[in-house]
């Protein structure tokens, strides 16, 4: 039950960003859930402002867009320890350390975090689920392909709703599957008192 009170609060904490007034529903598009997220200033335009939803995610745009979602701290400009982040885009930005900080994305060995690398749907419900704190029974995931690693965070990313099933979640994301994954049934709710 605390699992869960603490996931609510997780996703009115990151769905308090939002335009007021914009409550998910089936019937709303993707392209209206990016103009919602790219009004409150998470999603930017790539070439041309371009929504470019059928776009794959790296592992740097997911921390970047998170980080946003969340409010967090950008301003101390801290730099998460990893060897292969010396000159890219993302290292002018703490986003990669705050979601080493907060337990929502790790590196993937050997001192690398691979900023450039795509983010696999697996991978996303993983990152969601920790981002939520979610704390419920995983569905069954049987009939798909899925690494054994991840066969739990899939299993409780389909039950809550976060991603569609799928018949392969080691595929890459979209910028529309992320968007859809980051809206999760936004409700206006006021946070928790501390």
């Amino acid at each position: 039950m605390i699992g869960k009170m603490l996931g609510l609060a997780a996703a009115a904490i990151l769905l308090s960003n939002l335009p007021a007034g914009h409550a998910a529903s089936a019937e709303r598009s993707v392209m209206e859930k990016y103009e919602d997220f790219k009004q409150a200033g998470i999603f930017l335009g790539v070439a041309d402002a371009k929504a470019d939803l059928e776009r794959t995610v790296t592992r740097a745009e997911l921390a970047v867009v998170l980080t946003r979602l969340m409010k967090l701290d950008t301003s101390e400009n801290k730099q998460a320890a990893f060897v292969d982040l010396a000159g890219h885009w993302v290292a002018k930005s703490s986003a990669v350390s705050n979601m080493v900080h907060y337990g929502i994305m790790n590196g993937k060995g050997h001192h690398r975090f691979d900023p450039n690398g795509l983010v696999t749907i697996e991978e996303l419900a993983a990152v969601m689920i920790r981002t939520l704190k979610l704390d419920i029974p995983p569905a069954a995931i049987t009939d798909a392909i899925v690494s054994d690693w991840a066969r739990a965070n899939v299993g409780i990313a389909v039950e809550a709703g976060i991603i569609d099933p799928q018949e392969d979640y080691t595929a890459p994301v979209t910028r529309a599957m992320l968007v859809d994954a980051i809206y999760v049934e936004y409700q206006p709710m006021p946070l928790p008192a501390s």
